[in-house]
């Protein structure tokens, strides 16, 4: 890229960055990183089915609430292939294509062979020489070895084929498990998680709908000011752990952002939902982590968490927004404990 293309690049963000913060202001949206991704390509107008949600919702006066953002973020901006992906299907088709074509030279040479077995027939039936009959079977030889030395290259070109697909079929489930991971927990992120939320919905028996529990580490903020980001880290990984010990069967859990986290209890009323919760809760007030330079306790980790089961009609960011809202109350009435919406 030439330095005129690379100065038009940087002006033109940030004609974007200046368009877009006053936008964002004006409509009360955090200045989060995937809230200005929204916003961002808003301004820059590259996504029209954005631009027109985003019209609509201003012209109708709707806030542009926590759930509202990141349905729009979710919906118009995040890139659900991430890594490879996109390069594993090119490299798939190619393959299929070659398979395509040997089975086509197959064909072709299964037809020729077929050709000359049915001339060495006619032949034979028409012919009383011996000489003759016997050149032909010579012939006959000739073309079987032909065809049976092309069948084996065949044979040997798919299995070659063969495991080219399945080291593909590997490195595109690892690219989509990658895809669906929080790097840091190991758990499901936020995509992936909504889509087992739109999952449990579409499949949910008529007489149990799933619950969600919203949990956040209680003053998480000191834990960093005081110890630094890689405790802070490791007491997120704790937790992580923690959830994943306590959740089974079709259950499962989700770093939903920062120190914030989300379980999904498929086909689990309240009363599931909240034993589940209290249990996770309890598991982390009661642990002593200590730090592993000095030994030096952390003092004492908790969470507060908040549980919503799904109403008919609603939404996934409705569903979800309802559990933020009683793990609000959780830490608005004094941490540590669990509310249900």
């Amino acid at each position: 890229m030439s330095a005129a293309a690379d100065k038009l690049t940087v002006e033109t963000a940030a004609e974007y960055l200046r368009l877009a913060l006053p936008l964002m202001s004006q409509q009360r949206v955090s200045t989060t990183p995937e809230n200005y991704a929204v916003w961002y390509t808003y301004v820059g107008g590259a996504n029209a089915e954005l631009n027109a949600e985003i019209d609509r919702l201003i012209a109708e006066k709707k806030p542009f609430t926590e759930a509202v953002c990141a349905r729009l973020y979710q919906q118009f901006v995040a890139e659900h292939e991430v890594g490879n992906i996109g390069q594993v299907r090119e490299q798939l088709n190619r393959i299929l294509g070659e398979v395509g074509a040997s089975l086509d030279e197959a064909g072709n040479g299964a037809r020729a062979f077929e050709g000359k077995l049915g001339g060495l027939v006619d032949g034979v039936a028409e012919n009383n020489d011996l000489s003759d009959i016997r050149q032909m079977l010579q012939t006959l030889i000739t073309e079987t070895r032909s065809m049976q030395d092309a069948t084996q290259g065949m044979r040997s070109q798919f299995e070659l084929k063969s495991k080219e697909i399945e080291e593909l079929h590997e490195q595109l489930q690892h690219e989509r498990k990658r895809a669906n991971t929080d790097p840091l927990t190991g758990l499901y992120n936020r995509f992936a998680l909504l889509e087992e939320l739109n999952r449990a919905i579409a499949e949910m028996p008529s007489d149990a709908p799933p619950s969600v529990v919203m949990l956040d580490i209680d003053h998480f903020k000191s834990v960093n000011d005081t110890h630094g980001h890689l405790i802070g880290d490791r007491v997120i990984r704790f937790v992580a752990q923690v959830m994943e010990k306590n959740i089974k069967g079709k259950d499962s859990a989700a770093r939903y952002g920062g120190e914030e986290f989300t379980v999904l209890l498929p086909e689990t009323p309240g009363g599931g939902a909240r034993s589940v919760a209290e249990s996770i809760r309890k598991a982390v007030e009661s642990a002593q982590l200590v730090r592993a330079d000095n030994k030096k306790p952390l003092g004492q980790i908790t969470i507060s968490a908040g549980i919503a089961t799904f109403q008919a009609g609603e939404d996934v960011m409705e569903f979800v927004n309802r559990a933020d809202q009683a793990l609000y109350r959780s830490k608005r009435e004094g941490r540590n404990r669990v509310s249900v919406a």
